[in-house]
């Protein structure tokens, strides 16, 4: 987990600037292999917003898995100083997605970690959605490669994609 301090001027108009560029690839997905559903991608942005806008996000992850294996994804990381690395655009194409299932998972930061279960459940509640718990799927059979970075107000987050090795 990283622990990160927003620059003086990062704004929630800066968090929302970075959670639609998540939101571009979300949406990207949505139109090459169906999912995210189209309803979803408001919900998902929301929830990054929020949580990006008090440095609670370590990394954010979206793809498929099938068999308990990424298919293919894109994983965000909110850099130390806050910047969330990584650009829309770029999506895998051509990737078959048959039996397998879409996946996101949200990894909290260290900030998050230092909340009282009492202010964890504030924020929660002004979410979309509740998240459950779980384990991201194995990438043993591939690699990842970073390509993107996007920036807002002195944050950033750096993008990666996986590559599976066949």
């Amino acid at each position: 987990m990283s622990s990160y301090t927003y620059a003086e001027s990062f704004t929630r108009t800066h968090a929302r600037r970075l959670a639609g560029r998540v939101t571009t690839d979300l949406r990207q997905s949505h139109v090459l292999y169906g999912s995210p559903s189209s309803s979803r991608l408001a919900e998902y942005r929301s929830e990054l917003e929020e949580l990006l806008a008090d440095g609670y996000v370590d990394k954010y992850q979206f793809g498929f898995k099938r068999d308990g294996m990424v298919v293919w994804s894109l994983r965000y990381t909110v850099g130390p100083d806050g910047a969330l690395t990584g650009g829309a655009g770029g999506v895998p194409t051509g990737v078959s997605v048959a039996q397998a299932s879409w996946f996101t998972f949200l990894s909290y930061s260290y900030t998050w970690d230092l909340l009282s279960d009492s202010a964890k459940a504030a924020v929660k509640k002004k979410l979309p959605f509740v998240r459950g718990t779980g384990s991201l799927p194995s990438d043993a059979h591939g690699y990842w490669e970073k390509d993107r970075t996007y920036a807002a107000g002195g944050v950033g987050v750096q993008r990666a994609v996986f590559r599976s090795w066949s």
